[in-house]
């Protein structure tokens, strides 16, 4: 008996190190509550794990004992922590960003968190951005999102454009960082100003439709934040070198600091691009530098940002009839084309905007007719302060300042093109340097100017766009109670907007005539000089206020989660124009007084240096808005949940239509956008499957015509005024789907679905200003985006650091653009659908592999686009060569065909 329990007492030791157990758990991210995927849980070698889609890690094979457990993921702070394996299972949940960096994203950035806020969102990771990017814009890593078509437009790097279901991205608002950029004048967003973002973006994050974003913003199609990168987590050094299809080049640098000693952090980032363009002509230059600075000090954390990225780029601008680029495919549209046609037949690639120069060497170098030029500058300054658990008080203020234009040649008809179509800069300069005059060749000089100058006839202008602007952004948020939260705050904007055409090259004369400018004291112009040749070319300035109050509430209790917006917005317009008559406003008249003018009034001499002269000038126009929306969740189960969500926006008009630039008057007729939406969505998550589905109906009322329309004065029939048609009315409704199916833990499957029915639902008559307008647009389709899009993608790890995804994305129901107010009954066209371009669809491929060593890596990305070359029309617009509403009609550019991207990265 004593030998048996000494034998047992020796085997008891070997049991308890026999028992083992399976440590289990989720990581969630602490701000959205999100799965992080791909966190990397580690005791040992033998002992790790990565997290899954639906953020769920698994460590088996445990023994009994207490281990050290790290838990770490790009741009999180490392998360060290001890456990106990005490047990057949272990469950352990982990949240990381429990920073206050991290909840300053989630109040600043204004974050939809899935499950939670009711709204219809795509998130773009970093690690997407990184791998399927490859140096195309921003908006078209969007194409397989639903809602969203995204184009190159004609080409040029960075004139991309976006449609988030429909509107076009004057009506999507973006920010950065929750700093709004749409243009405060027409709300556009020029994509080459944001050039090397990718490098430091930590999400993209697309609300569709009016959104849970609290401040008042042109949000009609949706919201886009852009997410930069904490300065927490690990320290971090990139360095990247790309070549892609036009001998693009391109060089990066990145550095992360990741958490210093007394709260420091910084964030750096640098880029360099060059290239030829994958169109014959549309060469690129560009930089981009980042660095954001922050520091916590006691319960405040202050962050200084500033980024910029100057460049130059040449663009194609001309739609061109079909048969202009590929006559086939312009047979096979029904277009006749005649065997001995000119003009046909120049290739998708071709560009009739540049030519080649000898310059003073003697080489012959290209150079672009049409060129691009902007470096757009922001610094943000914010203060996030956590006042207690409870409360919270963020305070952001930020600058822009925007210097840059484009060129083009003054006279588009009398552009000289050489044997191959190119633009003949030699002969144009010769030209303006030599005059035939009775069969002789003689300076051009015009003696009633300039007895010896020479005179130029043909010169390069530039229409300059420089802007101010500055804002601010005052949030605090309160939670009531375990149920209940409230947040509000203000927003303020001062845009100064700067607009003039300026002469930069008199290619080769002495000066140049022009008499745009009525204050000028000579039209002999040099460079530098500002000119213009039509009224709208003026030298003026647009100023804008924005004054916005917001406030929201919000409810969470179980499994239920709501929230009430209300935001309002006081609108302030003003014109001033420097190149009208300048005046003097006398107490019985008005003198108009020009830069070469003396005017006698009643025995006064006034003269262009009279001090009481001020220049042509609006007064403030105040216009009101608002927007209110709500919503709520339900999470049926752990993996199920539905939302719905109302809202209204009553928005102000863009600067373009209310002051026209022409002669710097408002127009008549000024009212409101007025948008109603609805929408309702379910969700769906599981460890292997994720999907979401929701439908939309989005009403858009009083939609104005751009930059409005001329009418005769009634007070005055010889003279015209701008005014607006009100009453065009638009309905945008749809459904969306995607889904994420993980085959298994190296391959999983993408799928979306997006069809949508957006007409135009006006036909009546209007009268504008006495005038009778009456159109027919009623069921006609809304073009300039693909109604139904549909995508599909594989992504395939074959070995741990290998990675390979195909994507395919087919675009259906794609009407051209048109002015719908062309529909009129007058003219015969009530009712008439625009051209249906034909349906396309492109394949990318993506592959990487990352070759490991101690503490850093080298990885290897390349990147094919329209990898089946597919032929396919990617812009149209109807009736630019006619108006047959048809093919033949239509001016088009053709999509860029297949392009590659390669990329050698050093990590450490």
């Amino acid at each position: 008996m004593i030998k048996k329990i000494i034998f047992l007492a020796f085997l008891l030791p070997f049991f308890a190190l026999a028992q083992k157990g399976t440590l289990n758990g989720k990581i969630k991210d602490h701000a959205t509550n999100e799965p992080v995927i791909g966190a990397y849980v580690y005791i040992s070698d033998d002992y790790r794990s990565k997290a899954q889609l639906d953020g769920s890690y698994s460590i088996q094979n445990l023994p009994y004992g207490k281990y050290e457990l790290r838990i770490s993921m790009f741009s999180y702070d490392t998360l060290f922590t001890t456990i106990t394996i005490n047990a057949p299972v272990v469950i352990k949940d982990f949240s990381m960003g429990d920073t206050q960096e991290m909840e300053e994203v989630e109040v600043i950035g204004q974050l939809a968190v899935d499950r939670k806020t009711p709204v219809a969102v795509t998130r773009i990771s970093a690690k997407q951005i990184t791998e399927e990017l490859g140096s195309q814009e921003l908006p078209m890593i969007l194409n397989s999102t639903p809602g969203v078509h995204a184009t190159q437009q004609g080409g040029g790097d960075g004139d991309a454009r976006i449609s988030i279901r429909g509107f076009n991205q004057r009506n999507i608002g973006v920010m950065i960082d929750g700093v709004p950029v749409n243009d405060m004048e027409n709300g556009a967003v020029y994509w080459s100003n944001w050039f090397g973002l990718d490098q430091i973006t930590n999400q993209i994050q697309v609300q569709r439709g009016l959104g849970a974003t609290k401040l008042a913003m042109p949000s009609v199609g949706g919201t886009m934040n852009i997410i930069t990168q904490p300065t927490g987590g690990k320290r971090e050094i990139k360095v990247n070198q790309e070549y892609g299809s036009g001998n693009f080049l391109r060089t990066s640098l990145s550095y992360k600091s990741g958490k210093l000693k007394n709260g420091w952090g910084v964030l750096f980032s640098g880029s360099y691009k060059q290239g030829d363009g994958w169109v014959d002509g549309l060469s690129t230059r560009g930089a981009f530098y980042y660095l954001k600075i922050q520091k916590k000090v006691g319960k405040h954390l202050i962050s200084l940002s500033g980024f910029g990225a100057p460049q130059e780029h040449a663009q194609r601008t001309y739609n061109q009839p079909i048969e202009y680029w590929d006559s086939e495919y312009a047979r096979n549209q029904g277009i006749e084309v005649a065997a001995d046609a000119v003009n046909i037949d120049n290739g998708i690639r071709s560009n009739q905007h540049f030519g080649y120069i000898t310059n003073s060497n003697g080489d012959r170098v290209q150079k672009a007719e049409r060129r691009n030029y902007y470096h757009k500058p922001q610094i943000t300054l914010k203060d996030f302060w956590k006042v207690n658990k409870k409360l919270s008080i963020s305070n952001m203020v930020y600058m822009s300042i925007g210097r840059g234009g484009g060129e083009r040649l003054k006279n588009s008809s009398g552009i000289l093109y050489d044997e191959e179509g190119h633009v003949d800069w030699d002969q144009i300069i010769e030209n303006n340097q030599e005059v035939k005059l009775f069969g002789t060749i003689v300076p051009s000089v015009d003696p009633s100017h300039h007895p010896t100058l020479l005179k130029s006839s043909q010169v390069i202008t530039s229409a300059v766009n420089n802007h101010m602007w500055v804002g601010g952004v005052s949030q605090f948020d309160y939670k009531l109670n375990d149920n209940w939260e409230i947040s509000g705050g203000l927003d303020y904007r001062y845009y100064k907007g700067e607009h003039y055409t300026e002469l930069t090259d008199l290619l080769g004369g002495n000066y140049w005539i022009n008499s745009n400018d009525q204050n000028a004291s000579t039209n002999m112009k040099k460079v530098g000089d500002k000119v213009g040749w039509q009224p709208y070319h003026n030298y003026r300035d647009a100023l804008v206020q924005w004054g916005g109050a917001f406030g929201q509430v919000e409810y969470n209790k179980g499994r239920w989660s709501s929230f009430v917006n209300l935001s309002t917005v006081i609108n302030g317009y003003k014109g001033i124009d420097y190149h009208q008559k300048r005046e003097i406003h006398l107490a019985d008249t008005i003198l108009y007084i020009g830069g070469q003018d003396v005017v006698k009034y009643e025995g006064e001499y006034y003269h262009p240096d009279h001090p009481d002269l001020k220049y042509n000038q609006t007064d403030w126009k105040l216009l009101a808005g608002f927007t209110a929306k709500a919503g709520a969740n339900f999470n049926i189960t752990e993996k199920m949940n539905i939302f719905v969500n109302a809202g209204y926006l009553s928005r102000t008009p863009q600067f373009s239509n209310v002051i026209n630039s022409e002669d710097n008057q408002f127009f008549e007729e000024i009212l409101n956008e007025n948008i109603l939406a609805f929408e309702a969505g379910y969700g769906f998550r599981s460890k292997k499957f994720s999907a979401n589905v929701n439908g939309y109906y989005t009403m858009w009322q009083n939609k104005p015509f751009p930059f409005g329309v001329s009418v005769p004065d009634p007070n005055d029939p010889t003279e015209f005024v701008r005014a607006n048609v009100n009453g065009m009315d638009a309905l945008h409704m749809g459904i969306e789907f995607d889904a994420v199916y993980k085959v298994f833990k190296k391959l999983s499957l993408e799928g979306m679905v997006s069809i949508g029915d957006w007409t135009w639902q006006s036909s009546e008559q209007i009268n504008v200003v006495g005038q009778i307008f009456e159109f027919d647009a009623k069921g006609v389709h809304v073009g300039d985006a693909a109604q139904s899009t549909f995508a599909g993608a594989i992504r395939f790890e074959p070995l741990p650091s290998l990675y390979i995804k195909a994507g395919y994305t087919h675009f259906a129901r794609y009407f051209s653009d048109f002015d719908p107010f062309s529909l009129s009954v007058a003219s015969g066209n009530g009712g008439k659908e625009s051209w249906q371009i034909p349906d396309y669809g492109m394949l990318s491929i993506h592959t990487g592999y990352r070759f490991k060593f101690e503490k850093s890596s080298l990885v290897l990305r390349g990147n094919v686009f329209n990898a089946l070359n597919t032929l396919y029309i990617s812009d149209a617009r109807n009736n630019q060569n006619g108006s047959g509403f048809d093919a033949t009609s239509s001016g088009v550019f053709f999509g860029q065909g297949i392009r590659v991207n390669f990329s050698l990265g050093f990590e450490f």
